[in-house]
């Protein structure tokens, strides 16, 4: 009996020997499309762009200690200017109170609040933008889109996703938010 099956199983271990070399270079090229386990921006970035892998340099960390509320305020530099603001997850962008983006030297004309955001208190009009940096103690985000409200619709800044998603990791646990860089 096992004569007779014998040519079935070379014929299927030939088969997928020839197919490997296809399975494997196709497997190759999706492992690029995807991050790894623990790998970094960066890292990620540099394999998908077929360059070497950056000198590893350590993280900066910054933890920010949650409020009795549970609310976690910085006081992050917005193109240069400090500004007190609330880490908001639930945000999809960093928004600016009309106030506080003319401090960060950013006047939108009223022809510039083209734009509907829904918010907690309802829809409004808002001005996009893109903020050139915001900083943290060291770390540093650039070319960060966000959005202006008109005046008395926001009492506070928010960094919202569109901040946090650039960093490589963030994290809240045990009443602290972990920004890593």
């Amino acid at each position: 009996m096992l004569t007779r099956e014998l040519p079935k199983y070379l014929s299927l271990i030939l088969f997928a020997l020839l197919w490997a070399p296809c399975w494997r270079s196709a497997s190759a090229q999706d492992d690029a499309l995807i991050p790894r386990l623990g790998e970094t921006k960066a890292e990620f970035e540099a394999r998908s762009q077929g360059l070497a892998r950056p000198l590893s340099s350590d993280p900066i960390l910054v933890t920010i200690p949650a409020d009795p509320q549970g609310h976690f305020y910085v006081e992050p530099a917005i193109n240069g200017t400090p500004l007190r603001m609330m880490i908001d997850t639930g945000a999809s962008l960093v928004f600016l109170s009309r106030q506080d983006a003319r401090r960060a030297g950013i006047n939108p004309a009223s022809a510039d609040f083209t734009t509907r955001a829904a918010t907690a208190n309802g829809v409004v009009m808002v001005a996009p933008i893109i903020l050139k940096e915001i900083t943290i103690e060291g770390v540093v985000v650039n070319n960060v889109p966000a959005a202006v409200l008109p005046d008395d619709k926001l009492q506070m800044g928010l960094l919202g996703m569109s901040f946090l998603s650039k960093l490589s990791h963030f994290e809240v646990a045990h009443g602290r938010l972990v920004l890593k860089q």
